[in-house]
């Protein structure tokens, strides 16, 4: 049991401060809904067509290993619980949730890609 409440958690997410604010949108929903949260795009995006090693190298591969796009909210905002496939508008880009990571306290990180 968490010991912070769901309004205890809203503090950490203030737009004002460090969080952001997403529009939400479930799968079969048109409506929109907003979702307080810190969001991180820490990721890489690593191009095989740009590789600047030896040919050796290149038919060998490489092992990439990324963050990707997150983002941070209380649980409770997420309709249906942030389902892979459902939509997050962070700052003017929509982002494909392709997991859901609750952590048992009230809040759950997603896991994002961004829709090009």
């Amino acid at each position: 049991m968490p010991v912070e409440s769901d309004e205890d958690l809203l503090i950490f997410l203030d737009s004002d401060e460090f969080g952001a604010e997403a529009e939400y949108r479930a799968r079969g929903s048109d409506e929109a809904c907003p979702v307080p949260g810190i969001f991180d795009d820490e990721g890489s995006n690593w191009n095989p067509n740009r590789w600047s090693g030896t040919e050796f190298q290149a038919q060998m591969g490489a092992s990439v290993t990324s963050t990707g796009p997150t983002f941070l909210c209380r649980t409770m905002d997420l309709q249906r619980g942030g389902r892979k496939g459902e939509t997050l508008i962070i700052k003017g880009q929509e982002y494909r949730i392709e997991d859901k990571r609750p952590d048992g306290t009230g809040m759950t990180l997603l896991l994002l890609m961004a829709n090009d």
